[in-house]
């Protein structure tokens, strides 16, 4: 019997995304998930948190989003699954603040896996974990689960595949996120730093994070700052 009929047994026939993800979790004890929706990489602001299963979920994949980096943005550059350890040195070294974010939130690590094809995932289901070990996920075994159940997944993130959707991380502390200027911002730091429209983007991120701001908010400045 596969990991995918264990799940299925555990769920009594009863499937629906809510109690397929809540039997995933159940199965590697992990604490909680999101499942986050991805445009096309040249377009930076389309992305929405499609599903979460508690506020540490929705923070965490928030947190990944504002920074630009980790497990998330790994899966969705190569189509594999993607983990952040909080104890590890590694991660540590190369994930500073993302690792220093999970810790403040009390998440020990997390684990992405892409939903979709390889070539072009269309975002992730996220899992996280507040105490204990993941060394123990088979990670395989969940990666084959999720591409065979994506029937349960794709629906969720239809939206971007119709229509763009600025993500509230953009807009928390604004009146209203100004795609216009925050795509002249982007464009700007493309040119100075010589960076793609998804890396640009990332970056204005993380500043507008690390400053408790808004990311049109930091645009705003940037471009201001051009005319100095």
């Amino acid at each position: 019997m596969g990991f995918d009929d264990t799940l299925l047994r555990g769920l009594g026939g009863d499937i629906t995304p809510q109690t397929w993800i809540g039997e995933c979790l159940r199965a590697h004890s992990a604490d909680g998930a999101a499942v986050v929706a991805e445009g096309s990489p040249d377009d930076a602001g389309t992305r929405a948190v499609t599903y979460t299963t508690d506020d540490t979920a929705a923070a965490v994949a928030d947190l990944q989003y504002a920074v630009g980096i980790g497990p998330h943005a790994e899966s969705m550059a190569d189509g594999r699954p993607h983990a952040a350890h909080v104890h590890d040195t590694r991660d540590c070294d190369r994930w500073t603040t993302l690792v220093d974010e999970l810790h403040r939130l009390g998440v020990v690590a997390v684990r992405t896996f892409p939903i979709g094809p390889p070539s072009r995932p269309l975002g992730t289901l996220q899992m996280h974990w507040c105490t204990g070990s993941t060394s123990e996920v088979d990670t395989t075994a969940v990666a084959v689960v999720v591409s065979r159940r994506l029937e349960l997944l794709t629906p969720r993130l239809s939206p971007l595949r119709d229509r763009v959707v600025v993500d509230a991380v953009l807009d928390r502390t604004d009146d209203g996120f100004d795609h216009g200027t925050v795509n002249m911002a982007i464009g700007v730091l493309m040119t100075r730093h010589s960076l793609a429209p998804s890396a640009a983007a990332a970056m204005l991120r993380a500043d507008a994070y690390s400053n408790a701001d808004s990311v049109t908010a930091r645009a705003r400045a940037l471009l201001s700052a051009l005319d100095e």
